[in-house]
């Protein structure tokens, strides 16, 4: 059986992988739909990187702050500043945690529908968070849509776990 020697792992080469017993190297048709939701979240956290910007860069034309801010981020700003940029920020924090256990299940090829659906369910949530956080931010109701993503991303996270074993 021919194998291809990949940093000190042996995997199956495309003349094997349909051999009883060994697990293809492809991703199944459920796992490349894991690639949805991930790659619609980055473009969505883009979305939100120029969305700050536009947001930046208004404020500075309206000689609402200076331009000399952004050297420490030291002084008065606008809240709509304040709040466009340390929701930019967040997308750094718990989302991080989604692309990690969602490429986890694709590397591990773990992802059933299960795991597709609650990877739209934390886009979904996250989407609602900013809808909160830069529309009324009504804190409880943002807090819910937090605690939303976190119980999915945890649903996640256990569902890797428990295949794994």
């Amino acid at each position: 059986m021919p194998r291809v020697a990949v940093a000190g792992n042996l995997l199956p080469t495309a003349a094997n992988s349909g051999d009883a017993g060994t697990k293809s190297r492809y991703w199944s048709a459920m796992e490349k739909q894991l690639v949805f939701p991930m790659a619609f979240y980055v473009l969505y956290i883009w979305a939100l990187a120029v969305l700050n910007f536009r947001v930046r860069n208004q404020a500075v034309k309206n000689k609402q702050i200076h331009v000399s801010y952004f050297k420490a981020f030291r002084g008065e700003v606008p809240e709509q500043v304040t709040v466009f940029g340390r929701h930019y920020d967040n997308q750094f924090q718990l989302p991080l945690l989604f692309l990690i256990v969602s490429l986890a299940h694709l590397v591990l090829k773990q992802a059933g529908p299960w795991t597709l659906v609650l990877a739209w369910a934390f886009v979904i949530s996250r989407m609602g968070h900013t809808w909160e956080h830069l529309g009324k931010n009504r804190v409880l109701k943002r807090v819910l849509w937090f605690t939303s993503g976190w119980i999915l991303l945890v649903a996640l996270w256990a569902q890797l776990s428990y295949f794994a074993l």
